[in-house]
């Protein structure tokens, strides 16, 4: 009986065998490599820093998703819910970093209209620090003999001399053109209502807090790995020296190393900064 196969010639099959190892191998050093890369910092000016931030040079297995960071021109800025923001310091001993939106540096106007919000699975607020609501393109009507605290005028879709105010807490644009609210640090001083000092302020940043594994990653270093994040749980995971993949730690000589527990990373939501509500990340328009 004659069967219909697949065969290879001898030249062929030297060449598909060379070919799988070709294949495997970048796939190896590719997973082996992360100890090496995310061994190295971020360096970008004044910032320097490691896990859990990637960006420039560390791979994106070496921090948490939304903590990606880009250096130009030695400044370094980073994107959460698709605001821009500066980053003016990092303390890792804390958790912390100070950051201040991209849009507000040279002023109220004209800013991008999408909230300072952020996802409470990978922040936490910091004390000391609440909201307040910029309202733009208002009619405004003071009322005579009474000055109206914290006004000021934008330029809105190439319309000079739009009306606009400061407003305490986190609100909506009611029925102005639209509004954004942003962490401010706490204060019971007038110069909320004084906008030259509020753009001062705006300048100088406000703190969050990052969540990660802290004790994980400890554990970790402790083992002489390299903390970084696998990319299916989402969960810290430890790159070893010579090893292929992540682990919990980083084997001794003659055992074998914890395996991760990988699984889909769950959903995220938005965080109003100072109530610790969760609240949705999309621009507050009319």
């Amino acid at each position: 009986m004659n069967h219909s196969a697949f065969s290879l010639s001898p030249s062929s099959s030297v060449f598909v065998i060379v070919l799988l190892l070709f294949v495997q191998v970048p796939s190896s050093l590719s997973s082996s490599s992360l100890f090496t890369d995310c061994s190295n910092p971020f360096v970008c000016g004044d910032i320097s820093t490691g896990f859990p931030f990637w960006g420039s040079g560390r791979p994106s297995a070496c921090g948490i998703p939304e903590l990606e960071l880009n250096c130009e021109n030695n400044i370094t800025r980073m994107n959460i819910d698709q605001v821009a923001y500066r980053v003016l310091e990092i303390k890792p001993e804390i958790e912390s970093l100070r950051i201040a939106r991209e849009d507000y540096l040279a002023g109220l106007c004209p800013p991008q209209f999408a909230n300072s919000t952020f996802n409470p699975k990978v922040f936490d607020p910091v004390i000391g620090y609440t909201n307040l609501t910029f309202i733009y393109g208002c009619v405004v009507t003071p009322i005579v003999g009474i000055p109206l605290p914290g006004l000021f005028t934008c330029k809105i879709n190439d319309t000079d001399g739009q009306n606009g105010y400061i407003q305490g807490g986190a609100a909506g644009p009611g029925e102005c053109y639209g509004s954004v609210f942003v962490p401010v640090p706490f204060t019971n001083s007038p110069l909320i209502w004084n906008v030259t000092a509020m753009e001062e302020l705006l300048k100088e940043g406000f703190e969050v807090r990052w969540k990660v594994d802290s004790a994980a990653c400890e554990e970790c270093n402790r083992s002489s790995g390299v903390c970084g994040i696998n990319n299916f749980s989402n969960q810290t995971t430890c790159y070893c020296r010579n090893q292929s993949s992540g682990s919990k730690t980083c084997a001794l000589p003659g055992s074998t190393p914890i395996a991760d527990q990988a699984g889909p990373p769950p959903p995220g939501m938005c965080l109003n900064f100072s109530s610790n509500r969760f609240m949705n990340s999309s621009p507050s328009t009319a």
